[in-house]
C-alpha cells in the first residue's frame, strides 16, 4: 500500500495529482533510484542495491568563479516516469515514455549552498521575498519542537544549525531567477534551473529503479539524507520517518551522501529542488519527446528529489511536486544548470582532469 501520511497537516502548498498538499510530510500534530545509451550499462546500475556500491562515471567537470563544480552530462535517451504497475507512481508520472537529451549540459554536482547564496547577497544588496515581505519563511521552532511559518525567518535564520556548507532554503522561484540572472551577468554566461526532464535524467544516471542506489527503501541508507531517527528526535511529530539515523535532523552538508553514477550528490533527499517548468497537473500524455520547457502558463513550478522532510515516496526520482513560484519553505533549494558550448568551458575557469 502506498504511505498515505503525506497528506496530513501543515502549510507547504503544494500540489499533486490534482490534490492540494499542506506539507511534504508535515503531519496535523506539527501544525497545531532506462539509461542513456552513450553513457552507461543501465542493467549493471539497475541490478545495484549495496549501499555505496555505486560507480562514478569519468565525466568533465569544472568549478567557476563562485567555488560551484560542474559535471558535463551526455546527450542521451532514458525511459522518464514510472510506469502504472508500481503501485508507488502517480498518474503525473505516466505513462512511461523514451526522452531524449539532445544537448550535452552542465549540472552542478551539488545543490547551491549558503555560503554561495551568501556571496550574491553581499554583492548585490538582495533581498529575498521571505526578507522583503516580512513575512518570513519557514523555521524550527525548538522550544515546540516544530517547523512552521515564522516571520523573521529567512534563508539567514532558520532556528536549525547551517553552516556555508549546507543548501539554501527559503528561497522561492524568483529569489533563485534573480541568482541565476547575476551569476550570468558576472560571468556572462547563462546559468538557470535545469529542466524536469533534464533532473530526472540526471538523477537516474543510467537506472531504471525507484531512486538511482536501487529499488530497495533500504538502498538509501547512506545514498539520501531524509526523514530518519534524527530528525524524529528534534521533530517527534514525524511519525513516517525510517527507523534509521542519517546523523542529519535537518539539511546535511552538500556532498555528505554517495553519489549516483554521474557524480551527482543530494538527487534525493536534503532538500526538494526548483526545475525550470512550470506545473500544469497534468501527465506525460501528448508532451513531444524533445526536451522543451512547459510554456509559462501557471504560476506553479515544479520540484524534485524529496528533501530530509520527506517520505521515501517522494525521493524516487520520478517524483513530481508542484509549488507555487512566490512560496519558499524550509525543505527547499535549488540546484544550478548550464548549457555546454561544445565540449570546453570559458578560458579562466578551473576545469578537473
Amino acid at each position: 500500500m502506498r504511505p498515505t501520511s503525506y497528506l496530513m497537516g501543515g502549510e507547504f502548498p503544494m500540489r499533486r495529482r490534482g490534490l492540494t498538499l499542506l506539507a511534504i510530510s508535515l503531519t496535523a500534530a506539527a501544525w497545531g533510484c532506462g539509461g542513456p545509451s552513450s553513457a552507461l550499462n543501465s542493467d549493471k546500475h539497475a541490478a545495484s542495491e549495496a549501499v555505496g556500491s555505486t560507480e562514478t562515471l569519468n565525466l568533465p567537470h569544472f568549478t567557476n568563479s563562485l567555488g560551484i563544480q560542474f559535471v558535463q552530462l551526455p546527450t542521451g535517451e532514458f525511459d522518464m516516469g514510472a510506469p502504472e504497475s508500481d503501485d508507488w507512481s502517480n498518474p503525473d508520472e505516466q505513462p512511461v515514455h523514451r526522452a531524449r537529451i539532445e544537448r550535452s549540459f552542465w549540472l552542478g554536482v551539488h545543490e547551491v549552498t549558503v555560503g554561495q547564496y551568501r556571496k550574491f547577497v553581499a554583492a548585490t544588496g538582495y533581498l529575498t521575498a521571505a526578507e522583503k515581505t516580512g513575512e518570513g519563511g519557514y523555521a524550527y521552532d525548538a522550544r515546540t519542537r516544530r517547523l512552521g511559518p515564522v516571520p523573521q525567518s529567512s534563508w539567514r535564520r532558520t532556528g536549525f544549525d547551517q553552516d556555508d556548507t549546507h543548501p539554501v532554503v527559503n528561497v522561492n522561484w524568483d529569489d533563485v531567477q534573480a541568482f541565476c540572472a547575476w551569476l550570468s551577468g558576472e560571468e556572462k554566461v547563462t546559468y538557470r534551473l535545469p529542466t524536469e526532464m533534464e533532473w530526472e535524467y540526471a538523477c537516474r544516471a543510467g537506472t531504471s529503479t525507484r531512486w538511482s542506489c536501487g529499488s530497495k527503501e533500504a538502498s538509501l541508507v547512506g545514498a539520501a539524507n531524509i526523514c530518519d531517527a534524527s530528525l524524529r528526535k528534534a521533530y517527534p511529530f514525524a511519525t513516517w520517518s525510517m527507523d534509521w539515523d542519517d546523523h542529519y535532523a535537518f539539511t546535511a552538508p552538500v556532498g555528505s551522501f554517495a553519489p549516483n553514477a554521474f557524480g551527482l550528490y543530494d538527487m534525493h533527499g536534503n532538500v526538494f529542488e526548483w526545475c525550470a517548468d512550470a506545473w500544469q497537473g497534468t501527465n506525460y500524455a501528448g508532451k513531444s519527446i524533445p526536451d522543451p520547457s512547459t510554456p509559462d502558463i501557471t504560476d506553479m513550478r515544479m520540484l524534485r528529489g524529496g528533501s530530509y522532510l520527506s517520505l521515501t515516496l517522494f525521493l524516487r526520482s520520478s517524483d513530481r511536486v508542484g509549488l507555487k513560484s512566490m512560496q519558499r519553505n524550509a525543505i527547499t533549494g535549488f540546484r544550478l544548470a548550464r548549457d555546454a558550448v561544445g565540449d570546453t568551458v570559458p578560458s579562466g575557469e578551473k576545469i578537473h582532469e
